[in-house]
């Protein structure tokens, strides 16, 4: 692919130097800080509601590591799933509908390696905020409670990475298929929550990506996984959204 190397230098050094180092990343990490203290904080803030005298008794289990992973996990199958849908609708159309993406097209770039360094540098984005993310999770609820199944929240985090490519993979292909961001991000939010759906239904969920949330929180609490179709699925999934993307972008208008 002509220029891709070259491509993908200039969209890590944007990464780094634009707003987009700091939203996924940001999430990641407030949920990997906030996700152990909330949970070390709960029974607390519950006992000191019950005795404002209203009359109602809640009742909250004692604090645990997995507690805190779990918490953690489930912030980033919703809240970063959510933001990454927002923050990639323009991830191509941005650069196609201000004209910038004609200039770079103009020079020695193929097509192909357009799309395809837009989507390495973001997954390299997300490798990395994960890892540190998952890191500093396990090192608070270390601080605040207890190490806990650490081992588990890695393999769980692993499975979140690979639900977080998939729909990296979607979000591109929506943003060459649509020319405002806006219409990529509500058609991406509509694909994410398909996936919510098809989640609940447990003979689906153990075939199809859908089934990784179900399968990441089950690692930590020590239960049982199905999880290597559902990723397998995935991986599967993820190439055929990318390859899509590769050949409709080669054919569309700039």
């Amino acid at each position: 692919m002509t220029g891709f190397r070259a491509f993908l230098a200039k969209e890590f050094a944007e990464t780094m130097h634009t707003w987009r180092i700091w939203v996924l990343p940001g999430f990641l990490l407030f949920s990997a800080i906030s996700s152990p203290i909330l949970t070390y904080f709960t029974p607390a803030l519950m006992d000191a509601l019950g005795s404002q005298g209203t009359g109602i008794a809640i009742t909250v289990p004692d604090p645990t590591a997995s507690a805190a992973y779990l918490e953690y996990i489930g912030n980033l199958f919703e809240l970063v799933m959510l933001a990454m849908v927002i923050a990639y609708g323009g991830i191509v159309n941005s650069e196609v509908r201000s004209g910038t993406g004609a200039l770079t097209l103009a020079k020695p770039l193929s097509r192909h390696a357009f799309v395809l360094g837009k989507w390495v540098s973001q997954l390299a984005v997300l490798l990395v905020a994960a890892s540190l993310a998952t890191a500093v999770c396990v090192g608070v609820t270390a601080v605040v409670l207890d190490s806990g199944p650490a081992l588990a929240l890695v393999a769980a985090a692993g499975l979140w990475f690979a639900y977080a490519v998939l729909m990296l993979s979607v979000m591109v292909l929506l943003s060459v298929a649509f020319r405002a961001p806006a219409a990529a991000s509500g058609a991406g939010v509509g694909a994410y929550l398909s996936l919510v759906v098809l989640g609940q239904f447990p003979r689906l969920a153990e075939v199809t990506p859908a089934g990784l949330p179900t399968a990441a929180t089950d690692r930590i609490q020590g239960i049982p996984a199905i999880w290597v179709t559902p990723l397998l699925t995935t991986v599967v999934a993820s190439l055929v959204l990318l390859l899509a993307a590769l050949w409709l972008f080669s054919r569309r208008e700039i």
